[in-house]
């Protein structure tokens, strides 16, 4: 298939064929893989790449991220990633539980692990991280494919993307778009404006919620809220989340003006499926962040850095910030956004959330 697409455009293309089961292709330098998603890999596509393999005679492998691998005691030479061979017969199940800790337990004589040395990792790394941004378990297949193929893969609709030597690490162009705004009464009196920005790179949408008239000359009361639904929507006991936004809203409405900058990044970033994975695996006594670790992912995998590009939209170039974490200010200071204050937004601590306050603390840094 011919792309008419930009590199930007193909990747949002390819990220969401990975989301939905759709295997894509990815080159470099004369080396051409296709890429599947294990989470969405279904026993249908398993079963043809079987075939593709054992006719090209080239041996498919996965790719999982360092965090995981280091849980599996597999060897990682390819930095943030390894590389891992699959042991014959090629099993599904054993593909399947490498990718998910759900089935650490049920499959647990997963291993030996031997790990790929030789080669490059450059596509395997583009992979798992185009399964992030899908919000999908960072863990691929991957079949080597040879030129000829190529060719009538992209002939049969496969998407097909080169990647530069900087693919990774190139800056991506700020495709934050504002979309609508509209008014929505809330109570206290206030006027308020919900404004809808959606990300062209990830066609996720973020919210910024302007309360009162805000005065662009003086520092804006400014909340950097993560979507939670278990807080936010259930007023889940497990974290403080739910309790912070309701506290900051009525902070603004005591100041008379504010924003809430409202990101789409559940779980710190990891979706909200991954998210409930995460909570079964604290069932068994893991903290927040190791959960995170276990399924393969960094312990905060969110983008703040959204948030500054949102306040510049609205003509906000300094702020008053309603935070508790160190890491939201330096977002904001590096991305050219003022904070003139730091302003504590505490919650009571229950013996629900007891645990994970004391990580955030421990662990990242947290003001409490």
């Amino acid at each position: 298939m011919i792309s008419y697409f930009s590199n930007e455009l193909t990747a949002i293309r390819q990220i969401s064929d990975l989301r939905f089961g759709i295997p894509i292709i990815l080159g470099n330098n004369d080396t051409y893989e296709m890429i599947v998603a294990i989470e969405t890999l279904n026993e249908e596509t398993f079963q043809k790449i079987l075939e593709y393999s054992n006719s090209s005679n080239l041996e498919p492998y996965i790719a999982i991220t360092q965090n995981r691998a280091s849980f599996l005691k597999a060897r990682v030479y390819d930095g943030n990633i390894a590389r891992l061979k699959i042991p014959t017969p090629i099993s599904f199940n054993w593909i399947k539980s490498t990718a998910d800790p759900s089935k650490d337990f049920e499959y647990p004589l997963k291993g030996p692990y031997f790990s790929i040395r030789e080669g490059k990792s450059n596509i395997s790394k583009v992979g798992i991280n185009f399964c992030k941004k899908a919000q999908l378990l960072p863990a691929v297949l991957i079949v080597p494919i040879n030129s000829k193929d190529l060719t009538e893969l992209k002939k049969l609709g496969f998407l097909y993307q080169k990647i530069s030597k900087n693919f990774e690490t190139k800056k991506i162009n700020d495709n934050l778009s504002l979309i609508s705004s509209g008014r929505v009464p809330i109570p206290g009196g206030l006027n308020s404006k919900v404004s809808v920005f959606r990300d062209l790179n990830s066609l996720t949408e973020h919210y910024a919620i302007e309360i009162g008239c805000l005065d662009l000359s003086q520092p804006i009361l400014t909340r950097l809220h993560s979507a939670c639904f278990t807080g936010d929507i259930l007023h889940s006991l497990k974290c403080d989340c739910g309790e912070q936004l309701s506290a900051t809203i009525n902070k603004i409405q005591i100041e008379k003006s504010g924003v809430i900058l409202y990101l789409n990044q559940e779980g710190r970033g990891i979706g909200l499926a991954n998210k409930m994975r995460a909570y079964k695996l604290q069932d068994s006594g893991l903290d927040t962040f190791e959960a995170n670790q276990r399924l393969g992912f960094n312990d905060d995998e969110r983008d703040l850095s959204i948030g500054s590009r949102i306040l510049k939209k609205l003509g906000i170039n300094q702020i008053k910030l309603l935070t508790n974490n160190p890491s939201k200010i330096a977002a904001f200071e590096n991305s050219g956004i003022k904070v003139i204050k730091r302003l504590p937004l505490l919650s009571k601590e229950t013996k629900e959330n007891q645990s994970y306050i004391k990580t955030k603390k421990d662990k990242s840094g947290h003001f409490f």
